[in-house]
């Protein structure tokens, strides 16, 4: 029979979100609740045998007690033999203390397993032909993997699928510049000698677009947590054939999106389509942090308050930056301002002249107008 595993990771259950407004950091507290639910419905719908999550199912190991056994109830409803987890560097393994995971443990069903150690987990008794070979985090930051005990390990010929899952950033794909995650590499992985390999940590998607021969797969995070992130939120579902084919699907998860938008205006027409721009209902579950630059007319100037009135019903959250936009300066203003036989209007009349020495003319303008106050 085929094997089918839905894969996630990186979902930080009790992320804070201190720096919004309440109303919107409640949203987006529960958001990754129901991402979760969601990710099990999904998962059930797809009658997939394993659910993996590759570290990071919480943001902290102080994270409250409500949140740990809500998290625990929602994954006793996947359908499937086993749901496992790894305990990631946000969530990972204190070593001979009550933590986070012994309370999961006990609020969760006896088809959840938390894998703590770095042992082989046979998966037989959850009737699944399936050697796990884990790398569970004991601490935030670590500059050596937790996979190289693998590579010494005697493989079982009898067990159909050694399956890896491991926590922390694989070079060439994870921003870890100073190798203080876990670092891992390909040839690290492939060293292992597995069949497949789930990885956590980072929120993006790894591969891009899969093929029959990848065997190494990030699930990503499955609801976006910041502007950091630009998806929309990922997870894998991965089918392996009886021949040990494998077939990976990336399915959209998330709830919320984070969207950088830099927009170049120049006139009314081009303010006007700001305001359509995101008048859409897809919006509406987007934070959005908008960067809008150029040189405006003055009726187009004096719209943007309202524009950004508008927009800002558009979506859920507006990050709003004007800082690159000046009033055009036209010679009208600087008759209306100067005396004609002036060298304020002199000077900067000859400067409206050229294009080029726009950004002179509105410095000049500026400061002469500091100068008169």
């Amino acid at each position: 029979m085929p094997l089918k595993i839905f894969s996630t990771s990186d979902l930080h259950l009790g992320m804070k979100f201190a720096n919004y407004p309440d109303h919107i950091r409640e949203s987006l507290v529960e958001a990754r609740f129901k991402t979760l639910e969601n990710l099990i419905e999904k998962a059930n719908t797809e009658k997939c045998d394993l659910f993996v999550i590759a570290g990071d199912l919480f943001d902290r190991i102080s994270v409250a007690k409500g949140d740990i056994t809500r998290a625990a109830q929602i994954l006793d409803e996947f359908q499937g033999h086993l749901v496992t987890v790894l305990p990631g560097n946000h969530d990972y393994i204190e070593p001979d203390k009550t933590n986070l995971w012994t309370y999961f443990e006990d609020h969760s069903g006896d088809r959840t397993l938390v894998i703590r150690e770095k042992q082989v987990f046979s998966l037989a008794s959850y009737n699944l032909e399936i050697n796990l070979y884990p790398g569970p985090c004991h601490a935030k930051h670590s500059s050596e993997n937790a996979i190289e005990w693998i590579k010494d390990v005697e493989k079982d010929e009898n067990v159909k699928h050694d399956i890896g899952i491991a926590h922390g950033s694989l070079e060439g794909f994870s921003p870890d510049f100073d190798k203080t995650y876990y670092p891992m590499t390909v040839d690290d992985l492939k060293g292992c000698g597995l069949d497949l390999w789930f990885l956590g940590h980072t929120h993006m998607q790894y591969p891009i677009t899969p093929g029959a021969m990848d065997h190494i797969f990030y699930a990503g995070t499955s609801e976006p947590d910041g502007f950091g992130c630009s998806h929309e939120g990922k997870a894998w579902i991965v089918k392996i054939d009886e021949d040990k084919k494998i077939h990976a699907r990336s399915i959209s998860t998330g709830t919320f999106r984070f969207l950088h938008d830099q927009i170049d205006v120049h006139t009314i027409d081009d303010v006007d389509a700001l305001k359509k721009r995101y008048d859409n209902p897809e919006f509406k579950k987007t934070l959005l942090k908008l960067k809008i630059k150029g040189r405006l007319p003055e009726d187009a100037y004096n719209s943007l308050a309202a524009t950004r009135d508008v927009i800002d019903k558009q979506v859920f959250f507006l990050h709003w930056d004007d800082s690159l936009i000046t009033r055009e300066i036209t010679p009208a203003d600087i008759n209306k301002m100067f005396s004609k036989d002036s060298f304020p209007h002199s000077l900067l009349m000859a400067l409206s002249k050229k294009e080029e020495d726009f950004e002179a003319l509105q410095e000049a303008y500026e400061l002469i107008n500091e100068v008169r106050k």
